[in-house]
Formats: C-alpha cells, sequence, structure tokens
C-alpha cells in the first residue's frame, strides 16, 4: 500500500515490528528521501558550475569509541542516508564506496539503493565490531595505494571523510595527504562536534603539496544543517580543486 492509499484508508496504520533495526523506514519513504535530495546535489553541481560530473564517491566514517552512541541510536544511519546521493549524482556506477576506521580500518560493502535501510544495524553493528581510537594515516594510506595507484583511473576519487575527534598521528597523516596531492583524489573532511580540529584546519594553509587537494569543515551538529546546506558545503572548493587538477595535468574527465 502506498503513503497515499495509506492515508485516504479508513483502515489504521500497523505500527511497525518491534525488531525493526533503529534508523530503519519504509524502502518507498526513503527513496522518496533519496531522490528530493539527489536533486538537490545536482541543483548544486550547478550553482557551483561543477564541469567534472563523474567520480568514485569514497565515504569514511570514523568508529572510535566516542562514536558508539551515534551509531547506536541512529545518527549514522541518517548520515549515510544524507550522504549517499551524493555518490547517486556523482559516482559511476551509484554506489557508495565505504571504510570504517579507528586505529585500523574495513571496507564495508558499498552502499547501494538495495541495502541503504537499515545499513549501519545489518552491516555494521551486527558484526560486533571494536570501536578503537583515531587514527588517520591507515585508511588515507590505503586510499592512496588503491585509487591512485592500484585501481588508477581517470575519473577523480571523491573522498567524505567524517571524524568526531582529533588523531593521533599527525606526522603520518600529513605524509599522507602531502603523497596523495600528486593523484585525482579529493578529500572532503568533516569534522562533527566540539572538539578542536586543529590538524584538520591546518590542511588548507600547510605548503609542500604539489596541489591543494583537500578541504575542512567543521559541523558541531549535522541535525542542525539542512539538506541542501549539506551539500553545499560538501562541494565547496571541489571546482577550484578540478581546474588545479587540469593545470597541473592531474587527470580529471
Amino acid at each position: 500500500m502506498s503513503i497515499l492509499d495509506n492515508f485516504f484508508s479508513n483502515k489504521k496504520p500497523q505500527p511497525a515490528p518491534q525488531n525493526t533495526p533503529v534508523g530503519s523506514v519504509p524502502n518507498e519513504e526513503l527513496h522518496r528521501k533519496i531522490s528530493l535530495r539527489k536533486e538537490m546535489v545536482l541543483d548544486e553541481v550547478k550553482r557551483k558550475n561543477i564541469t567534472a560530473t563523474i567520480a568514485r564517491v569514497v565515504f569514511v566514517l570514523d568508529h572510535s569509541g566516542s562514536m558508539i552512541s551515534m551509531y547506536r541510536n541512529g545518527t549514522v544511519q541518517n548520515v549515510l542516508e544524507r550522504i549517499f546521493p551524493v555518490a547517486m549524482c556523482f559516482d559511476d556506477n551509484a554506489e557508495l564506496e565505504f571504510y570504517w576506521f579507528d586505529n585500523i580500518y574495513k571496507e564495508l560493502p558499498s552502499v547501494t539503493t538495495s541495502n541503504l535501510n537499515g545499513y549501519v544495524q545489518n552491516i555494521i553493528l551486527s558484526n560486533k565490531e571494536h570501536f578503537g581510537g583515531t587514527c588517520y594515516a591507515p585508511i588515507m594510506q590505503h586510499i592512496v595505494e588503491r585509487y591512485g595507484i592500484r585501481d588508477r583511473a581517470n575519473i577523480p576519487t571523491f573522498v567524505i571523510f567524517i571524524t568526531d575527534g582529533a588523531n593521533s598521528d599527525r606526522a603520518a597523516a600529513k605524509k599522507v595527504i602531502t603523497e596523495a596531492s600528486r593523484y585525482n583524489i579529493f578529500w572532503k573532511f568533516i569534522g562533527i562536534g566540539n572538539t578542536k580540529f586543529d590538524f584538520l584546519e591546518s590542511l588548507d594553509t600547510f605548503t609542500g603539496r604539489f596541489i591543494d587537494n583537500a578541504n575542512f569543515i567543521n559541523v558541531n551538529n549535522l541535525d542542525q544543517i539542512n539538506d541542501q546546506q549539506l551539500y553545499s558545503l560538501i562541494l565547496e572548493e571541489y571546482d577550484q580543486w578540478l581546474n588545479l587538477c587540469r593545470t597541473h595535468n592531474i587527470p580529471v574527465q
């Protein structure tokens, strides 16, 4: 039964089953939200005059101990549902490649329209993985080796990297981001919460890189900004980076 059918029916809506995963919503409602959000992303692409409209989109999410409650209370699922439309607009196969990280990192199944609903509960929390500390360099190095070297392509890789805490491996992470500046990988770092992100803030200005390949935004609470604002922030500086790549002969179709 569709939403409209249910609205006009004399029957009262049935309550959701008690074992419905946290963050899970009816597929019809979720698909409607995703479709609307995809249009918002496309609007931002046009507004910012972004000329490269195909990219591999990679989502990298903090899995440290301070994030436990956000995984369990549906916050992470909500964030994932808001990020996924970016992949639908840019990714060559409309999938969001997904990693979590703490002291180590782990690649998870790509997020698609078929597994997005309840993804956090079904794929992440069901494995009961340990939540660790906060190290950026291991996952960053893996992304450089995979997307910059092993699976190199002429389309850019757009990394959306969300963390709620400062890292304990600044020197190593700085070395990796410097190395990554020679590849067609753009890093959008998003700091959430009230933590000071001195290292991530420095990425917009520190020297020694081939080109400026990163942008940082700090959002205390993602729930307090609407979808249009979020997509505008995510795409900020992306077109400038594309132009730098072209100027320095880094392939970005």
